[in-house]
């Protein structure tokens, strides 16, 4: 049984000074500079939720969202008032979903990871307010729960599922692209609520409380 309070310790490598050594040096240091702004503007883009590219790893991943889909006419992304960017991901017994199957329903995409200490807490809590939906009288939209997985292995996605009695779909992001593309860091849990039209309504960063999920339920479940 994996020990999910087991905690990687950040590598956190302190800046070395460097000496003078010279005008080629001094050139070839520019350029790395260069390089390394440009990768941390296209990074912090990326992380930042901006207009989301449609990139594809082996078929799974963000991916193009149909213009007769998206109803607000501008590009997805994870903003309020946006579409939401579409993805393809496998669960952890091997199926393949997309976010526009879910069209139609609420969802709530929750992304986390078994080493994030709020993520254990706030999965029982949204297992609880899934039961308490599903006990609720039929006719309602309906809403969905997607747990979205920071890469790790569908082994240990599994043994989480089970130690915590989760029935909510299980995906798995094992490049980590659409945590990127949802502006997602290390920072977890995070979750965001799309409509059923595929807009995104809210967006959570941290644990949801149980006042959280309360107003969720009152201001768009009733």
């Amino acid at each position: 049984m994996s020990n999910y309070d087991d905690v990687a310790p950040i590598d956190e490598r302190p800046q070395r000074r460097r000496e003078y050594s010279g005008a080629s040096s001094t050139l070839g240091l520019a350029a790395l500079i260069i390089v390394v702004v440009g990768f941390g503007i296209w990074f912090f883009e990326a992380r930042g939720g901006g207009d989301v590219p449609a990139l594809e790893t082996n078929g799974l991943g963000v991916i193009d969202l149909p213009r007769a889909q998206n109803p607000t006419g501008q590009a997805p992304a994870a903003r309020s008032g946006r579409a939401a960017p579409n993805f393809k991901l496998a669960d952890i017994d091997g199926q393949v979903r997309s976010l526009t199957d879910f069209r139609g329903s609420w969802v709530l995409l929750n992304f986390w990871a078994s080493w994030c200490d709020p993520c254990r807490s706030e999965a029982a809590e949204l297992q609880a307010f899934q039961n308490r939906l599903e006990s609720l009288a039929s006719g309602r939209t309906p809403f969905v729960i997607l747990g979205i997985n920071q890469q790790e292995a569908a082994s240990d996605v599994r043994q989480f599922r089970d130690a915590f009695g989760l029935t909510y779909t299980s995906l798995l992001d094992p490049s980590g692209e659409v945590s990127i593309a949802y502006g997602v860091g290390k920072e977890l849990p995070v979750s965001v609520l799309v409509d059923p039209q595929g807009v995104v309504r809210q967006l959570y960063t941290g644990k949801l409380r149980a006042q959280d999920l309360a107003s969720l339920q009152q201001d768009y479940l009733q």
